[in-house]
């Protein structure tokens, strides 16, 4: 797998372009170059399917409208995936446990909110 050629198809398919690349580079923001240095580093050959992850864990491709492509992976088998701007809702309900209670709760909003849910 070409990672250039993978990157623009997940650009391309989280509906941005190459003009709206911020920066591509580490998560926590450290390291980053612009998207005009990136196409060089990315135009790389790497085996996505399963074994052992190649392509670094932290890489971002980040968006000037606060979105981004993190990279997934399963058993080795890796990937590009689009997580959108987070867009903080009108209307938020308060919450008091963080910890889950059993296997099946797993959501905030399942810890919170699933007795009342069960009860009515």
């Amino acid at each position: 797998m070409n990672l250039l050629d993978e990157t623009k198809d997940a650009i391309s398919q989280s509906g941005h372009s190459t003009d709206d690349v911020r920066f591509v580079g580490s998560r926590d923001g450290k390291l980053g170059i612009p998207w005009s240095q990136a196409e060089k580093v990315l135009d790389i050959d790497y085996d996505d399917g399963y074994g052992d992850q190649e392509i670094a864990v932290d890489l971002v491709v980040v968006f000037t409208d606060g979105g981004f492509l993190r990279r997934a992976e399963y058993d080795g088998s890796e990937w590009w995936e689009y997580e959108p701007p987070f867009r903080v809702p009108a209307m938020q309900w308060p919450f008091k446990l963080v910890k889950r209670l059993s296997y099946r709760t797993r959501l905030l909003v399942d810890l919170n909110y699933l007795m009342e849910a069960t009860e009515e």
